[in-house]
């Protein structure tokens, strides 16, 4: 490697499929003190920075790649795939009022932007606020409303109604999720069970109302 250049090592480090691979190509990058300072601008080091913090996530190493989005920050900190990132790293590493923080961050500036009302509806979800998830669930654009992605949220969104006992408004959104999407497994079988719990629920209050009359 040491005739390589920084430019090869980043063609390399985003060509190569281990993480591992790709963290000691930026560690070469960033390590190389004759690397060019026009190529190699603040913008470029912090785009560094926060795919070698991808590559410790996907390792599962959420307090090295906190630190890495951090540094990627301290270039360019308006940067909302490193604040999504970071998000995401703190949702794992159970900080989620932190991880709230970056979501609420990138919607103060990109309010349309799905993933984030998804990621944050799932945080939300994760700490039992329901309601405040079902709210972010449905930020999510309407054109969309044929896609996958969209059969997912609607599933998310059933499962919060679950949650809080609303088998109905569950069942409702399972039924969307299948009309997008007939062989959603998980959707099959929520729908089975909001459909039991609405009628069981529905039963106890028409035996309580008996009960009352009487």
């Amino acid at each position: 490697m040491e005739n390589d250049t920084p430019e090869e090592w980043f063609k390399l480090a985003f060509d190569a499929e281990e993480p591992e691979e790709k963290i000691e190509y930026f560690d070469l990058i960033l390590d190389c003190e004759t690397r060019d300072p026009v190529l190699w601008s603040d913008d470029a080091l912090a785009l560094i920075w926060n795919n070698k913090g991808i590559a410790y996530t996907f390792m599962g190493m959420y307090t090295e790649s906190m630190d890495c989005f951090e540094r990627s920050l301290r270039y360019n900190k308006n940067d909302i795939d490193v604040w999504y990132n970071m998000g995401v790293a703190l949702f794992n590493l159970e900080r989620f009022e932190e991880s709230l923080n970056c979501y609420n961050r990138i919607l103060a500036i990109d309010p349309r932007n799905d993933n984030v009302w998804i990621n944050k509806g799932d945080v939300l979800a994760y700490t039992g606020r329901h309601m405040e998830a079902i709210d972010c669930y449905s930020k999510v654009h309407k054109e969309i409303e044929l896609d996958c992605k969209f059969a997912i949220v609607w599933n998310k969104k059933g499962l919060a109604y679950l949650d809080l006992g609303l088998y109905e408004n569950a069942a409702e959104c399972f039924s969307k999720v299948l009309s997008i999407d007939p062989e959603h497994v998980g959707a099959i079988e929520n729908m089975r069970l909001a459909v039991e719990e609405a009628k069981i629920k529905n039963s106890l209050a028409v035996q309580a109302q008996s009960h009352t009359i009487r």
